[in-house]
């Protein structure tokens, strides 16, 4: 794709400081040519920003402790005990460390669809890369290949389509009286479990965005998928979420998102899961999940638990003879 003469993406290095404790680096092929695809420059208010011409890589470095990753399961309601009684990274963790980096650094970006395919289970304290190639289709389409590792293992590869936000789009506002201040204070939660700012995702530049992040929703089908099979069974390969007209769910609602699932075609190899995502009488966002063999539906003779104290312990022995060897 040939450069443009008006950047695709502007970024705030501000926006940065809300990861408290995460690693990102923005790399550029170009950056020692006449032309970089990023460039380093200053706003009219004379603060620091990122200018995107074309395609590049980020990288993004961070940690996950347990007690974090037992507050993020308390907030989306994940009864699986392999988050709290071993030390397994929840999936949907995984997925908002993926999404929600995005909607903070790339504000104006609206993002369409997101599959992620889980390729290995990640642990508490261990360090995890990720790194965004970005490509740009035209000048309004980008796609972004994300590739997921821990101690040199791919642990999840991810495609996420998006576009640019229309200039003359009407942004969506909500009036801070109509917040549900439950549900906000959820939304909160999340942040702090994910160690990230919250003022960094609802402070936009000329507003205050009182919606749910999409990587939020995103975390939701997971633990819905664990309450409403038996047992705590419940493992994730696939999830694609289908963001469509890239509507956004206000927090103001009585009781937030809901989840409503229902199986695909019997199969004896895995479970496909078609997901929607409402509020309300409104149906915003649908997606599919495809879940491994040990995940059974209610009424299911087969005995989860014993399968997933297996896997706990299976687990415990793998951590135990990898170290802390960092990637």
């Amino acid at each position: 794709m040939s450069r443009t003469s008006i950047p695709l993406f502007k970024i705030p290095l501000k926006r940065i400081e809300g990861f408290l404790s995460d690693k990102i680096i923005f790399r550029d092929a170009k950056a020692k040519t006449p032309r970089p695809n990023l460039e380093l420059k200053r706003d009219n208010t004379n603060e620091p920003q990122i200018v995107v011409w074309g395609k590049f890589l980020i990288k993004h470095e961070y940690y996950i402790p347990k007690k974090d990753g037992e507050l993020f399961v308390d907030v989306t309601n994940d009864k699986n005990l392999i988050h709290r009684k071993g030390n397994i990274v929840p999936g949907a963790m995984t997925v908002s460390k993926i999404i929600l980096p995005l909607e903070i650094l790339f504000a104006d970006m609206e993002i369409s669809s997101v599959n992620i395919k889980f390729t290995s289970s990640a642990f508490y304290d261990t360090k995890t890369c990720s790194l965004f190639l970005w490509q740009f289709i035209n000048n309004n389409h980008v796609q972004i290949e994300v590739r997921t590792y821990q101690q040199n293992n791919i642990i999840a590869n991810t495609i996420i389509l998006g576009r640019q936000r229309a200039l003359n789009k009407q942004i969506q506002e909500v009036d801070e009286l109509l917040v549900n201040k439950t549900c906000f204070a959820k939304v909160e939660a999340y942040f702090k479990s994910l160690g990230i700012r919250s003022d960094s995702y609802f402070e936009k530049e000329k507003y205050k965005d009182y919606t749910y992040p999409l990587a939020y929703i995103a975390s939701l089908p997971s633990a819905e998928i664990v309450n409403q099979l038996s047992g705590q069974g419940g493992m994730i390969n696939v999830l694609r979420m289908d963001f469509g007209n890239y509507q956004r769910i206000p927090i103001t609602g009585d009781k937030g998102p809901e989840v409503k699932l229902a199986r695909a075609k019997k199969r004896n190899s895995f479970n496909k899961i078609l997901t929607e995502v409402a509020e309300g009488l409104v149906t915003y966002y649908k997606g599919l999940a495809i879940v491994n063999p040990i995940a059974k539906f209610h009424n299911s003779s087969e005995p989860v638990v014993g399968t997933i104290n297996k896997l706990i312990h299976k687990q415990d022995k793998t951590k135990t003879a990898l170290g802390h060897k960092e990637a």
